[in-house]
C-alpha cells in the first residue's frame, strides 16, 4: 500500500482515488514525464511505445478482471494507441485512459473526443481539477458497469497542480442510472428449462462473455446438470478446461469439425456471451439453419445484430446461469451425446510438415506440457494464433490474452507483460510470428528491466503466414506482399539482455523450451517451420461452417 501525506493539489487528490480503487500499476510511456515526475510512485510501468502501453494495460486487466489505467499525452500518444484501444473496446476490456494536453500548444488542433469516440464506452474533457476528479470517480464504474469497455478523460495538464476546492456537479446520477446494470426478469429465466426438456440435439456456445463475467463456476455447474455439448468461441477458450469431456473444441473459421457440424445440426442454440462475428458464423444464412436460438448478453445491442434470436436474455451471463441452476434441469438425449462424442474423436488432424522442420502443433504441445497449469498464454495475430487455440489446453479463464475482434498484430509481448505484471509468480508464454513479433519488439527492453517472467516462442517460416495462406487457398497463389525478413532473433535478444534460443527440430524444441522454462526471467525461443504450412481446418470465404476445408 503506498503512502501519501493529505495535500490539496490535484495531482495528489487523483492518486488517492487511484488508492481508493486499488490501482496496482499505471501504464504509460517512458517519454511522458509531466505526471508523477518529481516523485518516486512505483506503480507506474514505463514502456518504449504508446500502443504497447495500452496493450498491455490491457493484458494486465484481462489477466485479472480488473480495470487497467493508461497514461497518455495528446500529442502522438494518442495517435499511436488508437489500434490499441480500438482493441481492448471491441474485446470488451475494461480501461481507463488519461490524455493530457498542454495549454497553447500545437497538440490543441487534435480533437481528441473525435478520434476516440468511436472506439470507447464514454468520453470525458475536464476543464478543471474539481470537474477532473468527479470524472474520474465515475469513469472507474462506467468502465466495469454493464459491457466492459474503455473510458477516456481528455484534460490540460496545468489542472494537475490546481487546488481542489470538491466536486464539480457534472450529472454523475444521471451517469450511474444509465451505467447501473439491470436485474434479469426471473419469468425470463423460467422459460429455458422448458426448452431443454424439449431439445433433442441442444448445443452451447460459450463466448468470451463467460470469461468477462467470471461465469465459470456457474457454467461448470450448468454442464454438469443438463450434460450439454459445448463448443468455444476464441475468446471463450478458458472459460472451461479445454479437456472437458463434453467439449467439441473451438467453433468457426477455423473450428473443429465436431463443433462446427454440432452447431449445424442443433435444434437449440444455448449461446453465452457471444455476438456472433462473422468468424464465428461463417455465411449468416447457413448457421445452425434449424435451431431455437437463445442468446444471452449483457449488451442489448448485440442481441439480433445479426443473427435472429428467439429467445433473447439482456443480462450478466453468470447471474443468468446462477438464476438457472437453481431449477429443475433435464439432463440432454444420450443418443446425441454419444453421437458427438464419436465425432470429436473422428476430428479432422491439422497437416503436419513435409519436412523434418518442426510441426507447429508439436511446438505448442511442448510448450503445454512443460507449461504450469496457472501459466498465461498471449499470443499475437496469425496462424500461430490459432495454433495456439486449437493444441493448448487452457485450463482456467483468464489464461488466454489475445486479440480476438480486431485481430491486432504486435499485441503479444506487451499484453504479456501486463499479465506479468499482474502475475508476477505464474509463468508467462508469448507465442507469436515472425511477423506479429516485429511489431512491438522494441518492448524487450521493458521485460527487462522489470525482469519479467515470459517466455517468448517465434515461430519463423518468412511470411505473414495467415495472409500466404489465403492468396495460396483463395488467389491461386498469386503471392503479394507476403514474403518478409526478419532479424536474427537469437542476437536480437541477446542485444537486449534476453537469453536467446533456437531450434530446427523436434528434439531441439523439447530441449531448449525444458531450459527456458527453467530459467527465470525472459527468454526467447525461435522455432523454424515450413513456409507454406496451412492452418486447416478453414472456412472459404462466403462458405458455412460445414464447407470446411480439412
Amino acid at each position: 500500500m503506498i503512502q501519501f501525506e493529505e495535500q490539496k493539489l490535484g495531482e495528489q487528490k487523483l492518486i488517492d482515488i487511484f488508492e481508493q480503487h486499488k490501482v496496482e500499476f499505471l501504464f504509460k510511456t517512458a517519454t511522458n514525464q509531466s505526471f508523477f515526475c518529481n516523485t518516486d510512485h512505483h506503480f507506474t510501468v514505463e514502456f518504449i511505445h504508446d500502443q504497447a502501453a495500452i496493450h498491455a494495460a490491457d493484458g494486465y486487466s484481462r489477466t485479472t478482471g480488473k480495470i487497467g489505467v493508461g497514461w497518455l499525452t495528446s500529442e502522438s500518444g494518442v495517435t499511436n494507441a488508437v489500434t490499441s484501444l480500438g482493441t481492448a473496446q471491441l474485446d470488451s476490456v475494461p480501461l481507463v485512459i488519461f490524455i493530457e494536453h498542454q495549454r497553447n500548444s500545437i497538440d490543441q488542433q487534435l480533437d481528441v473526443d473525435g478520434l476516440t469516440k468511436s472506439m470507447t464506452k464514454y468520453n470525458f474533457t475536464a476543464n478543471s481539477i474539481n470537474e477532473l476528479i468527479p470524472m474520474t470517480k465515475a469513469a472507474f464504474k462506467i468502465a466495469q458497469t454493464g459491457r466492459p469497455g474503455i473510458v477516456v478523460i481528455d484534460f490540460n495538464r496545468q489542472i494537475l497542480r490546481q487546488t481542489y476546492e470538491g466536486d464539480q456537479q457534472i450529472h454523475i446520477d444521471q451517469l450511474n442510472q444509465e451505467f447501473t446494470q439491470k436485474e434479469i426478469p426471473r419469468h425470463i429465466i423460467e422459460q429455458l428449462p422448458a426448452l431443454i426438456a424439449q431439445a433433442k440435439q441442444p448445443v452451447i456456445i460459450v463466448g468470451g462473455g463467460c470469461v468477462i463475467s467470471n461465469a465459470h463456476h456457474a457454467l461448470a455447474n450448468f454442464l454438469a446438470k443438463t450434460q450439454i455439448p459445448f463448443v468455444s468461441t476464441l475468446m471463450g477458450l478458458g472459460a472451461v478446461n479445454a479437456d472437458h469431456p463434453l467439449h467439441l473444441g473451438m467453433i468457426g473459421m477455423h473450428g473443429t469439425f465436431a463443433a462446427n457440424r454440432a452447431v449445424h445440426q442443433a435444434d437449440l442454440l444455448i449461446c453465452l456471451g457471444v455476438r456472433f462475428s462473422d468468424r464465428i458464423t461463417g455465411n449468416i444464412k447457413g448457421f445452425s439453419p434449424n435451431s431455437l436460438k437463445v442468446q444471452i448478453d449483457i449488451d442489448p445491442v448485440e442481441i439480433n445484430k445479426l443473427i435472429d434470436v428467439e429467445y433473447p436474455i439482456v443480462g450478466d451471463v453468470n447471474a443468468a446461469l446462477t438464476q438457472l441452476n437453481h431449477l429443475n434441469l433435464k439432463r440432454t438425449n444420450s443418443d446425441w451425446l454419444k453421437t458427438v462424442m464419436s465425432w470429436h474423436k473422428k476430428s479432422a488432424q491439422f497437416h503436419k510438415a513435409k519436412n523434418k522442420l518442426i510441426d507447429p502443433g508439436a511446438i505448442i504441445r511442448l510448450l503445454n506440457k512443460y507449461a504450469n497449469n496457472d501459466a498465461i498464454v498471449s499470443t499475437d495475430v496469425g496462424q500461430h494464433q490459432m495454433w495456439t487455440a486449437h493444441h493448448f489446453s487452457f485450463q482456467k479463464p483468464r489464461s488466454f490474452l489475445t486479440s480476438g475482434g480486431f485481430g491486432t498484430m504486435g499485441y503479444g509481448l506487451p499484453a504479456a507483460i501486463g499479465g506479468a505484471m499482474a502475475k508476477p509468480n505464474q509463468q508467462v508464454i508469448c507465442i507469436s510470428g515472425d511477423g506479429s513479433f516485429q511489431m512491438n519488439l522494441q518492448e524487450l527492453l521493458t521485460a527487462v528491466r522489470y525482469q519479467l517472467n515470459i517466455k517468448i516462442a517465434i515461430f519463423k517460416n518468412g511470411y505473414l503466414g495467415m495472409v500466404r495462406q489465403w492468396q495460396q487457398l483463395f488467389y491461386e497463389r498469386h503471392y503479394s506482399q507476403v514474403q518478409i525478413s526478419s532479424p536474427d532473433f537469437v542476437k536480437l535478444a541477446e542485444s537486449y539482455g534476453v537469453i536467446g534460443l533456437a531450434a530446427e527440430t523436434i528434439d531441439q524444441a523439447n530441449e531448449i523450451i525444458k531450459k527456458a522454462m527453467e530459467v527465470k526471467g525472459p527468454v526467447l525461443m525461435t522455432f523454424t517451420i515450413e513456409d507454406e504450412l496451412n492452418v486447416f481446418p478453414i472456412v472459404p470465404p462466403g462458405g458455412n461452417n460445414t464447407d470446411a476445408l480439412q
